[in-house]
């Protein structure tokens, strides 16, 4: 079952999840402290002489800290302070089930006399804190862990520490001493209690593709209602009837008086509240409509863009046919085809790049590099276009090299669609600027064009997916109006802010990037080139059902120097690898009679096949896509229109065996 978009961000669910931890592990080093420097206020903040234990400070503060680490990637720390909390928890349990004093829980008392109310023996927290360190515990052990199956079991065991927290905090709300301070049922203090409830509500928010955050964060009519709906029920019943206590308390009113307004409170509260929800859905509605006509206009606008670089590529078939032996005309054709097919590929990329951030499945491959070479690659990349417009590019860059830690193959692409963005509308003979400046601890990338601008009010609305500022018929300029939401998210990803600036229609516009800049301004160490430059020549088996695609790629590495061989299903490919024995196999996954995955398998089966390069050359190009293909035993995953020099670097990266 697919996964739903989540409309919580899930940057800020980390940062909120840590924000808690953060909370418990201060509060408990406080509450420790206030047994080390003998201040009971600090341990009992009601003055009622249930007081948090030292032992239970301690674990509060083990967990908090485990919870900060896990939102900052240190799965181990929070697997081995889980596993503390779980077992300290689980040992104290076993003093109430076995009646045994296993002597730890006196070690912290540095001798007090005070905070034992509701306490079996000094020191030692009550059956629910002892259960809810288990489950914590237990929970944290998994998520250190990262097993995937083992984790959909940790909201629930934290949902199970909510719950017995929610109970304790009402009795303390009511003053219904009998929720919180029975010693062998009940007994916690309010500090631990609070402190407890912050780690199961952070243990439960960093998994927001678990329930019950799938269904609070999920993009749907039932999302918008649990997310209106259940926090406002969750405060608005306990303080309807706290407000009607407190009524009876001070003789405000009788006990019928009192009844009645609960009950017109809680009316009036339901329904205003479904009422509120009600209009969050009919917007959500409203939303999806128009999200809808930007999709249908942005179907069109594909097709439209998929048929450009269609049309000179067929007719550069054309003339390929005709032209003989006019090396000119040849050269002509075939540079438009390369450039058309670059443009295919790159529509393409942007939106599976789209599609992967929208379901939370790019990653980015950081690493320390400089700018300026990110900058200058951005800049060739995008030049032909400006050049054949006639447009000039001017880069001004710092004196000093700017070291950052990011992606530079994904930053490279944020400056590109900025650049191609500009160069879009700067129209003929424009000029672009692109400024690259130090801003404190940020650096600001600025790429400005003095073309047709953009109108005041769409200035916020221009990242969103599918927007175009023209979206007239007689437009001359192509795009699919996701360049620049691109741009944005993979800005955010890198914890950078992206905005637009224009003065108007006419008055050109400007993108101003804002990044971190790492701490660290040493120069990378520049990695050795495994590519010698030379074909790697050997024998090669293409296995493809697109026969024009398996005999046009077979035509190209066999003019390379490699003798090749085609198949075009995967028992074909078995047998053919069988009989001839290839040193590389490039193997498509969606083939007739045996699909590649399992052609891979049966291939790398015989211990003939061992030292074979098996390349999966697929139109499928998710993470999930290349997961697979690894584990079905493939050396590489690469997605078509194959990139020949990245094919090259592939073959040449693992030596071929002599036969």
């Amino acid at each position: 079952m697919p996964t739903p978009l989540l409309a919580c961000d899930p940057r800020y669910l980390r940062r909120l999840s840590a924000v808690l931890g953060l909370y418990a592990l201060i509060a408990g080093v406080i509450s420790l402290g206030g047994w080390a420097f003998d201040i009971p206020r600090l341990t009992d903040w009601l003055n009622d002489g249930v007081s948090i234990q030292p032992n239970t400070a301690v674990l509060i503060a083990l967990a908090g800290a485990a919870v900060v680490f896990l939102q900052y990637g240190y799965g181990k720390f929070t697997l081995v302070f889980g596993g503390i909390v779980a077992a300290f928890g689980g040992l104290n349990l076993l003093q109430y089930i076995t009646g045994a004093d296993l002597g730890f829980n006196h070690q912290l008392l540095f001798g007090r006399e005070w905070g034992q109310a509701a306490t079996v023996t000094p020191g030692r927290f009550g059956p629910p804190a002892s259960i809810s360190f288990v489950f914590i515990g237990i929970s944290l052990m998994l998520l250190g862990m990262r097993d995937h199956t083992a984790r959909r079991y940790v909201p629930g065991l934290a949902l199970v520490v909510l719950l017995l927290m929610m109970f304790s905090l009402l009795g303390y709300l009511f003053n219904a001493r009998n929720f919180y301070a029975i010693p062998w049922l009940s007994a916690i203090a309010l500090p631990s209690a609070t402190m407890l409830l912050a780690l199961a509500v952070s243990v439960i928010i960093s998994m927001p593709d678990h329930q019950p955050m799938l269904l609070l964060c999920e993009r749907s009519s039932a999302g918008t209602m649990a997310r209106t709906v259940l926090p406002i029920l969750v405060v608005m019943i306990p303080l309807v009837i706290w407000l009607r206590s407190k009524g009876y308390e001070y003789e405000l009113f009788d006990v019928g008086t009192g009844r009645a307004l609960s009950a017109a409170l809680l009316v009036l509260g339901v329904v205003g509240l479904m009422w509120i929800a009600l209009l969050a859905l009919r917007r959500r509605e409203q939303r999806e409509r128009e999200a809808d006509r930007r999709k249908d206009e942005f179907l069109a606008t594909l097709a439209h863009e998929l048929r450009n670089p269609l049309a000179p590529i067929s007719n550069a078939t054309s003339i390929l046919k005709l032209a003989h032996d006019d090396r000119e005309v040849f050269e002509r054709a075939t540079g438009t085809i390369e450039r058309q097919l670059a443009h295919l590929v790159r529509l393409v990329d942007d939106l599976l790049d789209m599609s992967r951030i929208s379901r939370g499945k790019l990653e980015l491959r950081r690493e320390h590099i400089e700018l300026a070479s990110v900058i200058h690659q951005a800049v060739e990349t995008c030049r032909p276009m400006a050049e054949a417009a006639g447009q000039e590019i001017t880069v001004t860059l710092p004196a000093q090299p700017i070291y950052l830690d990011a992606d530079p193959v994904r930053l490279s692409q944020v400056v590109s669609n900025l650049l191609n963005n500009a160069s879009k509308f700067a129209g003929q003979r424009g000029r672009i600027n692109l400024t690259v400046s130090l801003r404190d601890r940020d650096v600001e990338i600025t790429v400005k064009d003095d073309g047709i601008g953009i109108p005041p009010a769409m200035l916020n609305a221009i990242f969103e997916m599918f927007l175009q500022v023209d979206q007239s018929l007689e437009r001359s300029q192509s795009g699919l109006g996701i360049g620049l939401t691109l741009a944005r998210r993979l800005v955010e990803l890198h914890n950078g802010h992206i905005e637009a600036l224009s003065e108007g229609l006419g008055k050109g516009s400007e993108f101003v990037v804002r990044l971190p800049v790492t701490i660290d301004q040493t120069a990378p160490i520049k990695a050795v080139d495994a590519v010698n430059g030379s074909s790697p020549k050997g024998r090669i088996l293409i296995v493809d059902d697109n026969l024009d695609s398996a005999q046009s790629l077979a035509e190209v590495l066999k003019m390379t120097g490699n003798d090749t061989f085609v198949a075009h299903d995967g028992e074909e490919a078995v047998e053919a690898a069988e009989r001839q024995r290839p040193d590389v196999i490039l193997l498509d996954i969606g083939l007739p009679r045996l699909n590649g995955f399992d052609a891979c398998r049966r291939i790398r089966a015989n211990p003939w096949a061992e030292n074979i390069l098996i390349i999966a050359l697929t139109g499928w190009g998710q993470e999930e896509d290349r997961r697979k293909s690894a584990e079905a035993g493939f050396d590489g995953h690469l997605v078509k229109p194959v990139d020949m020099a990245e094919l090259m670097k592939l073959l040449a990266g693992l030596p071929l065996r002599s036969n």
